[in-house]
């Protein structure tokens, strides 16, 4: 019985500490929320959303470009990255609009985080490492 209960406080404070390692927090409400990642992709699509929703993709990638596409029905949207300890704006979306482009990042993982200005509706943004 001490070891079942020695392995569960262990797992319990393994957790915790895990927990921890992320910079970034989701905290949002959505409906109709589809997310598919991979190691090197993620991709997000939403009925409505409200908050920030962060995720983290290419933890073992050396230099590579992230490519996004990127579309919004009606709302305001920033989506920031964060690929050397410094959170940057990537772009930027208003009702309608769309957004499709690449950009060169440096080895490590790449946080993506997404920021609403109030509700957003109809999301669908796609992010992939090449």
């Amino acid at each position: 019985m001490k070891l079942k209960k020695s392995i569960v406080l262990t797992l319990v404070a393994a957790s915790l500490a895990l927990a921890g390692c992320s910079d970034y927090k989701s905290s949002y409400s959505a409906t109709s929320h589809i997310e598919v990642f991979t190691d090197d992709s993620a991709e997000i699509s939403f009925g409505s959303l409200q908050g920030t929703e962060a995720v983290k993709i290419g933890e073992d990638m050396k230099d590579f470009s992230l490519e996004y596409d990127a579309e919004l029905g009606e709302g305001s949207i920033t989506v920031y990255y964060d690929n050397d300890g410094t959170k940057k704006e990537l772009f930027k979306l208003e009702s309608g609009e769309k957004a499709d482009s690449e950009i060169e990042l440096e080895a490590g993982p790449v946080n993506i985080i997404l920021e609403t200005d109030g509700e957003c509706k109809e999301g669908d943004f796609e992010f992939k490492i090449k």
